[in-house]
């Protein structure tokens, strides 16, 4: 049995193959066009699928796209009504372009690929539900989707047990967290559906003194745990902006435009919108929790990806968490194939066997003659661990490629930039001379899991393998390249069976230095995808301050190349 599962037309397209009950691919069109956040059909990501699996298009029994077009035209069709006259925009741009280009996906499905097999739609909240719960450890589990709108949900809530997932509750548009957030991303002066996560890094730099002009005045939370929006602050058919004056006189801040300085005001602003999110999170899941007594809980929809909002959720409420590192929108090509396969067969219990490297592996013949074709010198190197462990412990900045593509918006050890996380000013470096963003930005660690609880807050967990929740330092003076600036830090665990070429770097780092951790980001430019190929990763590597770059056993000093 073969599924290809889809999502695109909005952000993050992506595909995802499901053979014989195995995840067995899944990319997202970015990391082949070069194109961050591409959403258009991703045809390069179902090419490299087929010759990945070795199929042609019409070997797959099915095709499932991640979303119902037939209900989203009628909810933006109800939104031009509920908001005319001043959604003539939405009206005469947005629908014409929706119906003509979007609506039509089996039809284009079929004409671009020729396919002539079954062809289904998974609704929104549905895929962003599948993708957590079976992907989870969980038999039984609370599963909680949030986003900025689907078809109509925002919000859904499903209750997973064995194979079935049922869904118990929703909030519609226009109320959504997402939104809210995704206001405040642009009021602050960041890119919506780009800028979120750095409005959560920004948060920690001030005070939630804006709380009380948010609270109770542009949300209301229920005692029933739900919430809605004042709409009198709120525009959503306005395309350029949704959100209106009154906001801002409400607020008292004034809105920040993309090169203008960030104030005080600012990161205080984004600290009361930060708070504001997880006040919303944990009235919901409480309230949930006391009607559906279930320890276990499964998280997936953009809000999935709010790190400091997640371990908040632990802190308070002591249950056990899973999220799948794509929880976004690329996710829903996963949850759209994992739900099909399900359901054709619902009588053999299991849960997909996850690992978070689902891409393309490229053979030593391609680097090599990638290396060649380029005329760049390199040298192949029999214990290329304990030699990147050297470079890192002597302050060199060292990036690495090995392996399949990380599934979803974080490196995770395949296509990394690594750096000594004992050395304070590595921060400010790799911000500056690397990746050329924003100061504030905070740094990953990467640990040897053995040794998780002693450098950081566990979280009563066992593991964090996928970057999802923000720790508590314990010994932050020993690593201070990744300690942000309210004590925190982002970790992801590892181990040799999840990824022994990452896990022999620190293990080699660890004998030089003492230390079992190191600093870990994501080996890509700012506005560009992470590096997917070897010629991406020369490319990048180029154009930065990256002192060595490891290709497998390949490496390649910057200061040897002319």
């Amino acid at each position: 049995m073969k599924i290809l599962g889809i999502s695109c037309f909005y952000h993050d397209s992506a595909v995802t193959v499901i053979e014989d009950g195995k995840i067995a691919f899944a990319i997202q069109e970015e990391r082949l066009s070069r194109l961050k956040h591409d959403s258009r059909f991703p045809i390069m990501a179902i090419t490299k699928a087929l010759e990945i699996c070795r199929s042609s298009i019409n070997d797959f029994d099915e095709i499932v796209f991640y979303e119902n077009p037939h209900l989203k035209l009628k909810r933006i069709f109800g939104q031009v009504v509920a908001g005319w006259p001043r959604s003539w925009r939405l009206f005469s741009e947005h629908l014409p372009y929706f119906y003509h280009f979007k609506y039509p996906i089996e039809k284009i499905i079929r004409n671009k690929l020729g396919y002539k097999g079954r062809i289904s739609f998974c609704e929104h909240h549905r895929s962003h539900a599948a993708s957590a719960f079976y992907t989870s450890p969980f038999e039984r589990a609370l599963v909680l989707t949030i986003d900025g709108v689907g078809e109509y949900d925002t919000t859904a809530v499903h209750i997973g047990e064995g194979n079935t997932l049922r869904k118990v509750a929703s909030i519609h548009f226009p109320d959504s967290l997402g939104l809210l957030y995704s206001v405040f991303t642009h009021y602050l002066g960041f890119e919506v559906n780009e800028g979120e996560y750095k409005v959560m890094g920004l948060a920690s730099y001030g005070e939630p003194l804006y709380v009380d002009r948010i609270l109770d005045r542009v949300i209301f939370l229920r005692d029933d745990g739900s919430f809605y929006l004042n709409q009198r602050y709120f525009d959503f058919s306005n395309p350029d902006r949704h959100y209106r004056a009154c906001l801002v006189d409400l607020v008292g801040v004034q809105p920040r435009g993309p090169k203008d300085p960030m104030l005080r005001e600012h990161k205080d602003l984004a600290a009361s919108i930060q708070k504001v999110l997880e006040m919303a999170l944990i009235n919901m899941i409480r309230s949930l929790r006391s009607r559906y007594p279930y320890d276990n809980l499964c998280m997936a929809g953009g809000i999935a990806l709010n790190c400091t909002a997640n371990a908040e959720i632990i802190r308070k409420l002591g249950m056990n968490v899973h999220i799948h590192p794509a929880a976004g929108d690329a996710g829903g090509a996963l949850g759209a194939a994992v739900n099909s396969a399900i359901q054709c067969a619902p009588h053999n219990p299991y849960r997909f066997e996850f690992s978070p490297y689902l891409g393309i592996d490229y053979p030593s013949e391609v680097i090599k003659a990638t290396l060649e074709i380029n005329n760049i010198p390199y040298r192949r190197v029999n214990n290329v661990s304990r030699e990147i462990a050297r470079r890192l412990a002597e302050g060199n900045v060292v990036a690495i490629f090995h392996g399949r593509d990380e599934w979803g918006p974080r490196a995770l050890g395949n296509r990394s930039i690594l750096a000594d996380p004992r050395k304070a000013y590595m921060k400010d470096h790799l911000n500056a001379k690397i990746k050329f963003r924003e100061e504030f930005r905070p740094f990953a660690p990467v640990v040897m899991q053995e040794h998780y609880g002693t450098y950081f807050e566990t979280l009563s967990m066992e593991h964090s393998p996928y970057m999802l929740f923000t720790h508590k330092a314990k010994i932050p003076d020993r690593i201070p390249a990744v300690v942000h600036v309210d004590g925190t830090s982002r970790v992801q665990t590892v181990t040799h069976d999840q990824n022994p070429y990452l896990y022999e770097i620190l293990g080699d780092f660890f004998k030089i230095t003492g230390t079992p951790v190191l600093m870990n980001t994501s080996f890509n430019l700012k506005g560009e995808p992470i590096v997917s190929s070897p010629s991406d990763a020369l490319k990048t590597f180029l154009a930065s301050g990256i002192d060595c770059l490891a290709l497998e056993d390949f490496l390649v000093e910057k200061d040897e190349i002319a």
